[in-house]
């Protein structure tokens, strides 16, 4: 995949040295030569035709001058911006350790895994749903940070053994699964709400998901019936009917 992107970014660059630059260049040498006179669109309309003399020789070794000039120019943007990128990604990676270290509260739960039951060592579904409460429970409060990889007590396990119950087995998969879930539990319409990105730590991949709080009341359906979830304090806890009718009254006291 990276080496598919270079490829991409030499190819356009050369096409930018050969159709960009070099009529540019060609045309500015001809407007100049002229003694600034007449008006610089036609020079390069000019230079255009020019560039697309192949059948002359000293053409083509100009052309490929400048198409290597241009990949040389596009390599180096693209050097820097992964460059850029890769420090933002260890800043970013630093900020999620601070909040690891600070442990739950009520915007922010850890969750040591997705779906394998480290007690049973097996796949648990009930999992599943534990972490599908929890992001439901977010957007029916204020939003908040779940990161999945993480025990209760803040140590990094990592999703290999997550990553092994999957068909596709990397981060990839994985959130391509959660998504999944989070469509078919909460609503395909919610998740927009839901942003996932992942950490490396050593060999141990965090999943951290950054989510927003609901402009509508969020319910699950479990044993046939709709359960409506929120956060207090570090945990998630449900409500019953008349709970859930008070702390909606409530919210909607409040944006009122």
């Amino acid at each position: 995949m990276q080496r598919r992107k270079i490829g991409i970014w030499l190819l356009a660059g050369f096409a930018f040295g050969v159709f960009i630059l070099q009529p540019l260049g060609l045309s500015l040498f001809l407007f100049d030569r002229s003694g600034d006179s007449g008006h610089w669109p036609s020079y390069l309309g000019e230079a255009f035709e020019t560039v697309w003399g192949f059948t002359d020789v000293d053409q083509v070794l100009k052309n490929l001058l400048f198409g290597i000039l241009g990949s040389s120019l596009a390599l180096m943007f693209s050097f820097r911006k992964s460059v850029f990128q890769l420090n933002r990604k260890r800043m970013e990676g630093q900020t999620l350790l601070e909040l690891i270290k600070k442990g739950e509260n009520d915007l922010v739960e850890f969750k040591s895994s997705l779906r394998w039951d480290l007690r049973q060592s097996k796949v648990n579904k009930q999992l599943e749903f534990v972490i599908i409460k929890t992001i439901a429970g977010f957007m029916n409060t204020n939003g908040g940070n779940l990161l999945i990889g993480v025990d209760d007590n803040g140590n990094i396990l990592g999703l290999n053994q997550d990553f092994d119950t999957l068909k596709k087995p990397d981060t990839d998969g994985f959130e391509q699964y959660l998504m999944q879930l989070v469509s078919l539990k909460v609503g395909a319409h919610l998740c927009m709400a839901v942003n996932v990105s992942f950490y490396r730590y050593g060999e141990n991949d965090v999943c951290y998901i950054e989510i927003a709080p609901a402009k509508i009341p969020v319910y699950l359906s479990q044993d046939g019936r709709s359960r409506f979830y929120i956060r207090t304090g570090n945990a998630t806890r449900e409500l019953d009917l008349p709970e859930a009718i008070l702390h909606l009254g409530k919210e909607k006291a409040l944006y009122n």
